[in-house]
């Protein structure tokens, strides 16, 4: 590792670094999501397992990524400051997961043993919600204000991609080879993306590791590590200002109405326009791929142009022209090239929804608690949806299809003006809010 000081790779100096590492990070979390909640899942039901046993698998896998605001404060307690805030818990999460997949391949478990693979799926998806919560931080950190449109269209493309490469590979792997293989097959992608973080500095002349030569930053040290209750008073403190207040009151309201399109699609499909199960599952994994390309693209585009704010409030909008769409023609959606239409419209919506509100989340976050604050925007960003899919089947059954629309078009509007009434947001903001610490890079 001598060259390394010779050749340092150094986040806060490099945008297009931050762009490739970003996405490379989200890429790798991906996968292991794409593998056990899609593949291994599948896997396990064709050979017999019950729904019970495929439910107990992906609720207990899956459960760290609920309770990630616990990790959250952890790294914004504890941290290597010589290291960077972030990327000594970067490479823990990466270690874990890369851990995980070999003691995977090593206990070789079949498709009847669900224990072992829910346990060991636990241990790979700890990693794998740490390591979101460490770049989310990361992000929050290193990145300018004019950076962080393209850079969430980057990192949620690449999120995408490894969710979708996760389940191709994997399915292939288990149906041809076991388990063994396929676990073994992912452990140099997740060691690749490990290396990329222990050779990345987030600021000039910190350490690679604990034992090689460095110190901390200027920059890290102003911010440094604080307690509970100071973490516990600063969130709170920053959660209740007027704009993060207006932009939780718009998320709610725009997340919601992307939870009915959640619940409102597999029985619309399933149902309306009588696609089979498969066929509807294999529209949803293409469409997802394509989405998701151009949603990098499109996501860039409007945040460059737009500025986060007006670019939510332009996704927003979307939803009135879809909803629109369902009440002047209710037969559309009958058709297969209309159902794909319309779903790829949907599900574009909602893409570019999420990519133009990270931004926003991250200007809103304190520095100080960037990992605590951020992942709790993103945890109460969630909790709309189940709500979305409850208010489907009421409007459903108090006026049918035309109702459901009709509140899909009046939750936009009120979301979006929620989200108009924003002080951040635009392309750049020069004069941060009253209160936020300015930035250090």
């Amino acid at each position: 590792m001598q060259f390394l000081p010779r050749f340092p790779l150094v986040l806060s100096e490099s945008k297009k670094l931050r762009l490739i590492s970003m996405t490379a990070f989200y890429f790798a979390q991906g996968l292991p999501i794409g593998l056990y909640l899609t593949a291994v899942a599948a896997w396990v039901s064709k050979n017999g397992a019950s729904a019970s046993d495929v439910a107990f698998l992906v609720t207990t896998t899956y459960l760290p990524w609920s309770f990630k605001f616990f990790g959250a404060a952890l790294m914004d307690r504890y941290t290597y400051l010589a290291m960077g805030r972030r990327r000594i818990w970067l490479i823990a999460s990466q270690f874990l997961m890369f851990i995980g997949l070999l003691v995977a391949a090593l206990a070789s478990p079949g498709p009847g043993d669900i224990s072992v693979l829910a346990y060991v799926g636990f241990a790979i998806f700890v990693g794998s919600a740490m390591q979101d919560v460490a770049v989310d931080g990361l992000a929050v950190d290193l990145l300018p204000d004019e950076e962080q449109g393209t850079a969430s269209a980057f990192m949620f493309a690449g999120q995408a991609f490894g969710i979708a490469i996760g389940a191709a590979l994997g399915g292939t792997l288990l149906a041809r080879y076991g388990s063994t293989v396929t676990f073994l097959g992912f452990v140099p992608l997740v060691g690749l993306t490990c290396l990329l973080a222990i050779i990345l500095r987030e600021r000039t002349g910190e350490k690679i590791l604990p034992w090689t030569t460095g110190q901390a930053s200027p920059a890290t040290r102003m911010v440094g590590s604080i307690n509970w209750l100071a973490i516990l008073k600063i969130t709170l403190v920053s959660m209740v200002k007027r704009d993060s207040l207006f932009f939780l009151a718009a998320t709610t309201v725009v997340r919601t109405t992307s939870g009915i399109f959640v619940a409102f699609w597999p029985a619309y499909a399933t149902t309306k326009a009588n696609w089979s199960t498969q066929d509807y599952s294999a529209m949803v994994a293409v469409v997802g791929l394509v989405v998701a390309t151009s949603g990098m693209g499109l996501g860039t585009l409007l945040n460059a142009k737009l500025g986060p704010r007006r670019a939510c409030i332009f996704s927003a909008g979307l939803y009135i022209v879809l909803g629109g769409l369902l009440i002047a023609l209710p037969q559309l959606g009958l058709l297969w090239a209309g159902l794909i239409a319309l779903y790829a419209f949907s599900d574009s919506t909602s893409l570019l929804f999420t990519i133009s509100g990270n931004p926003l989340r991250m200007r809103l976050s304190d520095k100080r608690v960037a990992a605590t604050q951020f992942t709790i925007y993103n945890s109460l960003g969630n909790l709309p949806v189940p709500a979305g899919a409850y208010l489907l089947a009421w409007t459903t059954a108090q006026g049918g299809q035309t109702m459901t629309m009709t509140t899909v078009i009046g939750l936009a509007i009120i979301g979006m003006i929620l989200m108009s009434l924003l002080r951040i947001g635009n392309v750049v903001d020069n004069v941060p809010e009253s209160g936020r610490p300015p930035r250090m890079d």
